[in-house]
């Protein structure tokens, strides 16, 4: 059986072949460079683009572009609409949601009987995320019967920046941090703002090692997470504590929930 990661290169390759047969071969990692170029171009456009689009922006003759396409759209990373424009596909975000959702699961796999004894401690809602791009999904979420609507919530992928574990995650990785409160236009004040506030907040995570949020989904259920590094330099996941606003102390959650990864942490560094 081949393994996602081989088809992948596979498909890579086909996608290499049919520009090297148009005679482009310039150098090393050149066709791929250009064919990743495209793709780029694609996820950055705020519509679909036509193949003289296209040709402008990656300065590619139509003809060896035209060929280029039907393989990426074949491979279901570029789409052909119906106006014979061209989109991202969606085989690449699949890829990476797959790969997500199995590390999380390895993850929570690994760390289960703690997350059973953080929640005989808080009774509230506990589980672990791992970030998958500019998402958080979850897994190994254990839950009483009064939290199952919250518990619920956690199914599906979150924005990183709307969720507790997100918010962790991105702030004890430097790449992440600094692609979120780097350099801001000038000419958006509003995004100046929400950098400013995403930095102090990133600065409070630095400094007490836990993470808030208040959910976008469901009005009145908040999060406390911590990271988990398992003896790496960045953190793998986080550990996740939720409940409703007026149920969840935060003092006491945040002291029994790092107690808790600090145990993960003698017992398993290395372990992901």
């Amino acid at each position: 059986m081949v393994s996602k990661g081989e088809q992948m290169s596979r498909d890579i390759g086909a996608v290499v072949d049919s520009v090297v047969d148009t005679g482009t071969t310039g150098s090393l990692g050149g066709p791929l460079r250009k064919a990743l170029a495209v793709l780029e171009v694609l996820s950055e456009a705020s519509g679909p683009l036509t193949l003289s689009e296209l040709s402008q922006q990656v300065s590619l003759p139509k003809s060896s572009l035209h060929r280029m396409m039907r393989v990426l759209t074949d491979l279901r990373l570029a789409v052909r609409t119906e106006s014979k424009s061209y989109e991202l596909g969606d085989y690449l975000f699949q890829l990476a949601s797959s790969r997500g959702l199995a590390r999380v699961q390895s993850v929570s796999y690994a760390i289960m009987p703690f997350l059973l004894d953080l929640f005989r401690l808080t009774r509230r809602v506990v589980s672990v995320g791992v970030l998958s791009g500019m998402e958080v999904q979850h897994a190994g979420t254990l839950y009483g019967q009064e939290h199952s609507r919250f518990a619920m919530a956690l199914t599906q992928p979150v924005p990183a920046q709307t969720s507790a574990a997100g918010k962790v995650l991105l702030a004890k990785s430097a790449r992440h941090a600094m692609d979120l409160c780097g350099t801001v236009p000038v000419e958006s004040q509003l995004t100046i703002a929400r950098a400013d506030r995403m930095k102090r907040e990133f600065d409070l995570i630095q400094r007490t090692g836990l993470s808030y949020a208040k959910s976008t989904h469901i009005p009145g259920f908040v999060e406390v997470a911590a990271p988990v590094y398992f003896g790496n330099v960045h953190p793998v996941a986080a550990v996740v504590v939720g409940g409703t606003v007026n149920q969840l102390d935060f003092r006491s959650v945040g002291r029994v929930l790092l107690e808790t990864v600090g145990c993960i942490e003698v017992k398993l560094a290395g372990a992901c």
